[in-house]
């Protein structure tokens, strides 16, 4: 008897360990997702940084248009893609703080929700926790 005894208290510890364990799987399993199209949208500042982004093409637009006009077919493609290059430059600079604090914003609100995965909502196709406006409101706040 004392031994069904000591063998049922050890099945019991085994069977809530294994659920415990389980449990805890199951909250570092959850997912987050955030519609970075519209955090990006709800961004502050996004307009005016976009409005610089923009004034740089229309510049470098107008400085291709004034030198290309008697160059070569060949020198217009060589000035081109340098004008390319150099836009391109000017919008990754631009735009890598931007990323760089929603990215951040992301991990935080990911983190004190408990979430260890999170991807874009156009990724998600069931499930998850939606973080988009705590991701938002965090940016906002700053």
């Amino acid at each position: 008897m004392k031994n069904k005894l000591i063998a049922l208290v050890c099945s019991l510890l085994m069977v809530f360990g294994f659920t415990t364990t389980a449990l805890a799987a199951d909250q570092s399993a959850l997912v987050g997702f955030v519609n970075v199209q519209y955090v990006l949208q709800n961004y502050p500042g996004i307009k005016e940084i976009l409005q610089q982004i923009s004034d740089e093409k229309t510049k470098l637009q107008s400085q291709y248009t004034e030198q290309a006009q008697n160059m070569s077919d060949a020198d217009k493609n060589a000035l081109n893609a340098n004008i390319s290059r150099e836009y391109n430059t000017f919008e990754t600079n631009t735009m890598a703080p931007v990323q760089k604090k929603i990215q951040k914003a992301i991990a935080k609100v990911a983190k004190s929700n408990g979430i260890l995965n999170v991807v874009n909502s156009n990724s998600m196709l069931f499930g998850g926790k939606d973080l988009t406006e705590e991701v938002v409101k965090n940016l906002q706040d700053k």
